[in-house]
């Protein structure tokens, strides 16, 4: 029994990896079936423009991914919450909007979607020292993988940059959020 199960995961994951078949579990409740099980999109609308032309009187943001397996569009929530102890004065919003474009590209969903916070002139040390420095927590529904991350890292550590605080001062903590775990518009996305 137990080489029978072994075989047949091992005969699923295969499949699953070559792109033959995909085996998730239907689930109810308002986040959307293509994320079900996985992560984020591997392609986006601009590599995929057959897709594109179909979808085209939906208003989908140009950059929205494509779901690898079934070539539906992904959804997403991400949210940036950023501490830092510098001051960015009136250069808040322009942080915010770049901010906000650089977690939508590193994370590869639509920008429609991403929520993106600054706390600035905090009380706040780093290695013992209270130079420029930054905290950071994304959540995301999925999208979150060390590609990823890496990519928001950097984008991010380039725009606080330009505020002086230099990328070994900055740590950004990343959370792959189930759907139970996410409220928005009065329910989870769960249900």
């Amino acid at each position: 029994q137990t080489r029978m199960n072994t075989a047949l995961i091992l005969l699923i994951l295969v499949l699953e990896a070559t792109g033959v078949a995909a085996f998730t579990s239907p689930m109810n409740g308002r986040i959307p079936a293509h994320l079900q099980g996985r992560s984020a999109p591997r392609q986006y609308m601009g590599e995929a423009p057959e897709l594109r032309m179909k979808l085209n009187t939906q208003n989908i943001p140009k950059d929205c991914g494509i779901d690898p397996i079934t070539g539906e569009i992904c959804g997403g929530d991400p949210s940036l919450i950023i501490k830092t102890n510098v001051v960015l004065g009136d250069k808040v919003k322009p942080f915010l909007l770049k901010a906000s474009k650089a977690v939508a590209s590193g994370l590869g969903k639509p920008e429609s979607y991403v929520a993106v916070s600054i706390s600035d002139g905090q009380a706040m040390v780093f290695g013992g020292s209270d130079a420029p420095c930054a905290l950071a927590c994304c959540y995301s529904l999925g999208a979150i993988n060390q590609p990823n991350n890496k990519a928001v890292t950097s984008k991010i550590s380039a725009l606080l940059g330009e505020f002086g605080i230099p990328s070994n001062r900055i740590y950004i903590n990343f959370f792959d959020v189930p759907a139970a775990n996410i409220g928005y518009g009065g329910a989870t996305f769960a249900g």
